[in-house]
């Protein structure tokens, strides 16, 4: 390693936010090391990666992985309660978190960069919120973040948190290409008045706003709301998809009490279907401020390559 190489263990960077991130620090010069679960996950890590193979609360891997490391991005989580119990994601997000906090704790580590959720405010909230706002959890997964945070802020080293909205872009597509493929086949129904607010952040952008909170000295013992700092809402989002399948736009509502049953039917899983009915205002200012964190994408900038993406993988 050159004299003065930052050194960045990345946990969960096998994960598609974790590989791009780590292709960027290695571009800028940093010395990367990933935790990954499995053998497996080893061959998907970018070029010049240095591997530690384990799980989130295995104290003996994370000890090695951490010894000698400058900083360390905390990825690694369960995402899905559609598709994992509620016990094991609070293993994997909270104990896991609290693991790695001991462990970087103990090595001496310089810094930890967390990736939280703007889950951690509640599905629906009528205020605008910035981090001063009350987190009121109303899932597992926003409850097992916010406890989280708590491991973080209370290990006695310095930390960025990052809350970060709803990824899309490259690697991100797979929840999109179902809400397309509704709306092209004229399925589609606005939930309620199609008026509630949902947040998003493109993958490039929250790569971005890593980096930043590797590097900038104002992001000592912060939290960030991170978003792409636009506001949607669902029936525009919806009429900006049927616009560019040039089909009709969609103009049948159902209530939200009726909408897992039709959810269902369209092939929509619980997670997506509490994310589309969310409703959050999320002010990314202070990010904007102390970190200087500028977002560079927009839902409606990435519509292109996502529409590109759906039609070469209809024709598969």
């Amino acid at each position: 390693m050159a004299p003065g190489k930052k050194t960045v263990l990345v946990t969960g960077g096998a994960g598609r936010l974790g590989r791009a991130l780590i292709a960027e620090l290695i571009r800028q010069g940093m010395a990367v090391r990933a935790l990954v679960q499995r053998k497996d996950d080893v061959v998907a890590l970018p070029p010049g990666t240095v591997p530690y193979v384990g799980d989130i609360t295995d104290e003996y891997t994370l000890s090695e992985a951490c010894s000698g490391a400058d900083a360390v991005v905390h990825l690694a989580a369960i995402v899905s309660q559609y598709r994992t119990g509620s016990r094991e994601i609070l293993r994997t997000n909270t104990l896991g978190t609290r693991k790695v906090a001991e462990a970087a704790r103990a090595a001496r580590v310089k810094k930890i960069v967390f990736a939280s959720t703007v889950n951690v405010y509640g599905r629906v909230r009528k205020e605008k919120l910035d981090e001063r706002s009350e987190p009121r959890p109303t899932d597992t997964y926003g409850q097992s973040k916010a406890l989280a945070e708590k491991e973080i802020i209370n290990s006695g080293i310095d930390y960025t948190i990052l809350r970060m909205a709803a990824l899309y872009g490259p690697g991100f597509e797979g929840s999109f290409y179902k809400i397309l493929r509704i709306i092209r086949d004229g399925k589609a129904h606005i939930i309620g008045s199609g008026r509630n607010h949902l947040a998003f952040l493109n993958v490039n952008d929250a790569i971005r706003a890593f980096v930043l909170a590797l590097g900038r000295r104002a992001s000592r013992n912060q939290i960030y709301n991170i978003t792409d700092g636009r506001d949607y809402t669902q029936g525009y989002l919806f009429e900006l998809a049927a616009d560019l399948l040039g089909v009709k736009r969609p103009d049948r509502h159902i209530s939200p009490i009726l909408v897992h049953i039709v959810a269902k039917a369209r092939g929509l899983d619980t997670d997506e279907v509490r994310f589309i009915t969310s409703n959050r205002l999320v002010d990314i200012s202070k990010a904007r401020r102390q970190l200087g964190f500028r977002p560079r994408e927009s839902v409606e900038s990435g519509a292109g390559y996502l529409l590109e993406r759906f039609n070469a993988n209809r024709r598969r």
